[in-house]
């Protein structure tokens, strides 16, 4: 290999390697809802969507709120119901104000311009929770939640469906 040559491939090793020391915590949160979350408090809304998610005097339902409870719970976490939901849920997200928002949303929503969405999390259907977008920590964190408990989510929804 010539000089040039091995100059390009020490800078191409190089770049990667500075790459990868400063991606040292990636994914990352810039607000820190995760390290914020963890001990502490999940703001979470609601759009009604039965079975998704479901609010009568002021307590909640559904398979997507028993999903957050379980996720907060295992981040020694509390959920915060707040007393809004529909679009003004939806828009407390996008301002910060909230967590996650949850209602049985499909992937190709409208709102997915404005909010994050996890995967879509029960096989053979295209339901996504909304979250806080560039919180990818905070993102990762619940998608693998859902993940590791999808046999638990196909469950919840069976028992509705009965």
């Amino acid at each position: 290999m010539q000089g040039k040559g091995k100059i390009k491939v020490f800078l191409v090793f190089l770049s990667l390697f500075l790459f990868a020391v400063a991606c040292d915590d990636y994914p990352k949160d810039p607000e820190g809802t995760l390290d914020r979350v963890r001990g502490g408090t999940v703001y979470a809304g609601i759009v009604e969507n039965p079975p998704w998610a479901e609010i009568d005097g002021g307590t909640v339902s559904g398979i997507e709120t028993q999903l957050v409870e379980q996720f907060a719970a295992s981040l020694d976490a509390e959920v915060h119901w707040a007393d809004i939901s529909g679009p003004t849920a939806m828009r407390a997200l996008e301002e910060r104000k909230l967590d996650i928002v949850v209602g049985g949303f499909q992937q190709d929503d409208p709102w997915k311009s404005k909010v994050g969405f996890s995967r879509p999390y029960v096989p053979g259907k295209k339901h996504v929770m909304a979250v806080l977008k560039g919180e990818n920590a905070w993102l990762v964190a619940l998608e693998t939640y859902l993940s590791r408990h999808e046999s638990e989510a196909r469950e919840l929804l069976a028992e509705t469906q009965q």
